[in-house]
């Protein structure tokens, strides 16, 4: 049995260290021990000492000593846990800290450092328990309050946690930290207007601070408003223009909008900050990979390597290299070795289109079910928005009436700068990007590549029933609108023919026709089962229209809706219209469209129509068909459903009826007749 040290002995040691004579302690304590190991009271007391010198290591073989003889000293239990956190033994640390002694300890060291420690072990329940405590002695400690409100959140409990936040928010309402956190709970709780004030109040009160943007940013997503998150993940990172990896984010963020040339920038950034800054490189390969510069993959390889870059992220670029020449197989390999280091769905479709290419047809539908798997689970809940969505278009249809019609005030619009668009339309992956290639190949032409302009003008208008009664001068601003916002957009000069492409302009058919009733209409056709099962193999971004591809089921819906409105639209108006048939198109480019151009006032290039060419010439393509728009014109597109035709079955019933309409059929390779002359080239 151990020899306690002498009370005076333990006096002159205390006494020295209330006098701040700590070295002085220190040394009659460590003379006292080698007389006294084990004694508890002196254990504990050398070890106090220590601790307050900042010689947390000796603190801690003190205190081990004491709480070893005595196991309920809270005291000794405290100042161990600190000296074992503050030499890094965090594991020792969260040991000490269990509920009970939590609460017995009135200084509240070991609820707090137990529940940051819980917390950060991923012990989210444990950590509530322990934070709990703390506010429960010190409802005006804000700290804990912002902390138990992270780990309610990390449980799901969000009402819970949003009320904590709001605590800590109104005992600290400057803390920028609590605002973001406080922000991310309120949209959890469905609380989205309130969020949103939150932090953009908050993003505008530290204006060098990122966090309130990255907060907005998810917000956005979540909701489905890209051109929303895309401005505040930019913002963000303009804030910090030293994080690589916020670069980075943005990059990726840039190309999943198919806005490349930003992407770029943003991936350079991220590199010129930090040359091994590996997710650059797998973006910028992306990129390359996507506008069609796949001269650029082996410098950037080269570049990757010489910075010490290895494994996956030079696997993925040689899976691109080796798809773009033609080796898939080895692409596959290549692609595997690669891993996660691109998002599942992008992985996935890659992987699709080498096994497709392989004939490995069965294996290649999984990979592209995979892929929208991957986005029906984003939390922007796309199935919902392409439901609404779908049931727009059914509304609208129902709008359509020859009695609705009638109620139409009178426009006639006055002669201006630019004749009336011409809007081209069909459905999405219908060769829409083909065609309007080839119409660039006039001089005078200029193509919108699928910008918003009618829809935000429908909706500034009220939507489609509100377009009726607007008057003359309603609509005849709506219309220099328009030309407004194409001039912002493209450089035009007078007399320029629009060539507005946007594959669902079929569904904004009316509309066009109440803004211009001049305008003209280029309807792209495509055997329905090939193009709904393209938009089903096809890494679209997922805003409203586009989910609905996410699914087969919704796809046709989608398919059926829209041409049940575009007929409806056809019977009201007798719109001028011309049909341009994909399948006719590969098999004799001129003979489909010379009748197009020559009713469209468009000049025939004399010496071919070299569609590659003006892609090159107009830069990066931003829709799905980036690729195939500097290829010649192929047939293997043409009739690819049949090699997915059990795949595509369970949609047959909602599209016989449209296949039937336009020529096709499900049975044979039948497509449409050729016109007999361009008089009778009309839908």
């Amino acid at each position: 049995m151990a020899v306690s040290a002498s009370p005076q002995t333990l006096q002159q040691i205390a006494a020295h260290a209330r006098a701040g004579r700590l070295d002085a302690a220190a040394t009659l304590a460590a003379s006292a021990w080698v007389a006294h190991a084990g004694d508890p009271v002196l254990a504990g007391l050398a070890g106090a000492v220590e601790m307050h010198r900042g010689q947390y290591a000796r603190a801690a073989d003190y205190l081990t000593a004491a709480l070893r003889a005595r196991p309920d000293d809270i005291a000794a239990r405290a100042n161990l846990a600190e000296c074992l956190f503050r030499t890094g033994r965090t594991a020792e640390t969260l040991q000490l800290c269990d509920v009970q002694s939590a609460r017995a300890d009135r200084s509240l060291r070991l609820a707090r450092l137990g529940g940051a420690l819980a917390q950060e072990a991923g012990d989210a329940p444990r950590a509530i328990e322990l934070y709990r405590i703390v506010v429960a002695e010190q409802p005006e400690d804000w700290s804990t309050w912002n902390n138990l409100g992270n780990a309610l959140s990390d449980v799901g409990d969000h009402h819970a946690a949003t009320a904590a936040l709001k605590k800590a928010l109104a005992l600290a309402p400057d803390s920028q930290p609590i605002r973001v956190n406080l922000g991310n709970s309120l949209m959890e709780v469905g609380e989205v207007n309130e969020a949103e004030t939150l932090l953009r109040d908050a993003a505008l009160a530290v204006l060098e601070d990122p966090a309130p943007l990255l907060a907005l940013h998810g917000l956005y997503r979540r909701a489905g408003y890209d051109t929303a998150a895309f401005e505040a993940l930019r913002d963000a990172a303009g804030r910090a223009p030293q994080d690589a990896a916020l670069q980075s984010e943005f990059g990726l963020e840039a190309a999943r909008l198919n806005l490349y040339e930003d992407a770029e920038r943003a991936y350079e950034a991220a590199i010129a900050i930090d040359h091994g800054h590996a997710p650059a490189y797998v973006g910028l390969a992306s990129v390359y990979e996507r506008v069609n510069r796949e001269a650029d993959l082996e410098p950037l390889r080269a570049r990757a390597i010489a910075v010490g870059i290895d494994g996956p992220p030079i696997d993925f670029i040689d899976a691109l290299r080796l798809k773009r020449a033609g080796r898939n197989d080895d692409a596959l390999v290549a692609l595997e070795r690669a891993g996660d280091v691109v998002s599942g769905a992008w992985r996935e479709h890659l992987r699709g289109l080498m096994l497709d290419r392989l004939g490995r047809y069965d294996e290649a539908f999984e990979a592209f079910e995979a892929m929208n798997a991957f986005w029906r689970d984003d939390p922007s809940d796309p199935a919902g928005r392409a439901a609404k969505y779908r049931g727009g278009v059914a509304a609208n249809t129902a709008i359509l009436t020859a009695d609705w019609v009638r109620t139409w005030t009178p426009f006639d619009p006055e002669p201006g700068d630019y004749p009336a668009p011409i809007f081209l339309g069909g459905f999405p992956r219908s060769g829409t990007t083909l065609l309007d290639t080839m119409l660039m190949t006039d001089p005078t032409t200029v193509v919108l590549e699928e910008q918003p302009f009618i829809v935000e003008i429908e909706q500034e208008l009220g939507g489609l029933a509100g377009m009726a009664q607007a008057d003359a001068a309603v609509l005849a601003a709506a219309r220099a609108r328009y030309f407004e916002r194409v001039a912002a957009h493209t450089k035009l000069t007078p007399g320029m023919v629009i060539i507005d492409k946007q594959p669902l302009h079929t569904n904004q058919a009316a509309a066009i026709r109440r803004i211009f009733p001049d305008a003209r209409f280029v309807l792209a056709m495509r055997h329905p089962c090939d193009v709904l099962l393209s938009c089903f193999l096809t890494n679209f971004r997922t805003n409203n229209a586009m989910s609905s591809f996410l699914d087969l089921r919704d796809a046709a819906s989608l398919y059926d809706l829209t041409f049940s409105h575009w007929e409806r639209t056809l019977a009201l108006f007798d719109l001028p219209v011309r049909t341009v048939v994909y399948e006719r198109l590969v098999e004799d480019t001129a003979r489909e469209l010379r009748p197009l151009f020559d009713w469209l006032g468009l000049a025939w290039p004399e010496e071919g129509l070299d569609h590659r060419e003006a892609a090159r010439a107009r830069g990066m393509v931003s829709t799905a068909s980036y690729a195939q728009v500097v290829e010649p014109v192929y047939q293997r597109s043409a009739g690819r459903w049949k090699r997915y035709e059990r795949h595509l079955a369970p949609i047959f019933d909602t599209i016989r009826p449209w296949v039937d309409r336009f020529g096709y059929s499900l049975d044979d390779g039948r497509i449409p007749e050729w016109p007999a002359s361009a008089e009778t080239a009309s839908a």
